[in-house]
């Protein structure tokens, strides 16, 4: 007890100023603290708001975007159209160059490059893969407008105008995957979106490893065939 009263006494006697001091600092320090826990949530409100409308833009311009390409069926069908009036008119002596459209397709995406990085991994890289396939497409339809490509031999042509269209058929698929991660981020949370797209990887690997195996079959059953057709055809 004689320590506690001691240590009473000495704080009776310290200068109320001193104490005043104190006080102000702790309301001081107290305020800071309350500040910053109110400013990062405010921060995290309005980043998760800004993530949400972009989201949003993306999710709008992606999806119509892709009901413009129709389908995978409909590009392809399309296009083997018009590869058979190339090379119709080419046996006529004539020459046919299909009308490419020259059309940009990435405003919102353009508008908000700056900002991507606000954007989860689960959907950035998504997006990102989309959008750079519509990049791709771009150079090559400008090829495909150009005067050098109205001189190519038709089976030429053809080969570059197939190439385009097999590239809108790889942004389709980039496209859907793009608006599923998006819709599965915004439902359901990040937690399930980086399930789903673990779960498309290892799909994805499974299959490319079934394709191999397949390839790998396939090749040696035709070396198979091959030496048995040299042996029966010996001398």
């Amino acid at each position: 007890m004689s320590g506690l009263t001691a240590i009473w006494a000495w704080l009776q006697g310290v200068d109320p100023r001193i104490w005043q001091a104190v006080i102000a600092g702790l309301f001081v320090a107290v305020g800071w603290i309350v500040n910053g826990r109110q400013n990062r949530r405010r921060s995290s409100r309005m980043r998760k708001e800004r993530l949400r409308d972009v989201h949003r833009a993306l999710f709008a311009e992606i999806g119509a975007n892709l009901q413009t390409l129709g389908s995978a069926e409909m590009l392809r069908a399309q296009s083997g159209l018009v590869v058979q009036r190339m090379r119709d008119e080419a046996n006529r002596g004539r020459s046919y160059i299909p009308f490419v459209v020259r059309d940009r397709k990435d405003q919102v995406y353009a508008s908000i490059i700056d900002e991507i990085h606000i954007l989860p991994r689960t959907t950035i890289d998504a997006v990102v893969a989309y959008y750079a396939q519509l990049q791709v497409m771009g150079d090559v339809t400008e090829d495909l407008r150009g005067k050098t490509f109205a001189q190519l031999p038709v089976e030429r042509q053809v080969r570059l105008y197939e190439d385009l269209t097999e590239m809108k058929v790889q942004a389709f698929a980039f496209g859907n995957h793009a608006l599923r991660m998006i819709d599965i981020y915004a439902k359901k949370g990040k937690e399930e979106a980086e399930k789903f797209e673990q779960e498309l990887r290892e799909q994805t690997a499974e299959a490319e490893a079934k394709r191999l195996e397949v390839q790998r079959v396939a090749a040696s059953e035709r070396e198979v065939n091959t030496l048995q057709d040299a042996d029966r055809s010996g001398p």
